[in-house]
């Protein structure tokens, strides 16, 4: 029999699993995004504003924050952006990429 420990701990490593899978979908989310941004705002490498962007997401996590730093980042560029047209971006890149990973 199973011992209410036991399911504690197998809950306790689904969940450690399931969110570390989060932040690598999360993670490669944003790098996509970051190229997207790059290349919309004309950049000369957009590969290394995508990298930068991916690297200033992990220390700053919300969905907000992300949307903020784009928002700014394309206001200074002079660039038009749809908020929500963003927001519904980011959602539907991260939604294929967790589907990229789970086939994968």
């Amino acid at each position: 029999m199973v011992s209410l420990r036991d399911r504690a701990a197998a809950l306790e490593t689904k969940f450690a699993y399931e969110q570390s899978w989060l932040f690598l979908a999360q993670s490669r989310r944003n790098k996509l995004i970051g190229l997207w941004a790059g290349e919309s705002l004309g950049l000369s490498d957009p590969h290394e504003y995508a990298r930068c962007f991916a690297e200033w997401a992990v220390e700053h996590p919300s969905e907000e924050g992300l949307i903020l730093r784009l928002q700014q980042d394309f206001a200074a560029a002079a660039v038009d952006i749809d908020l929500d047209g963003l927001s519904n971006r980011m959602h539907d890149v991260l939604v294929d990429v967790l589907n990229e990973m789970h086939a994968g």
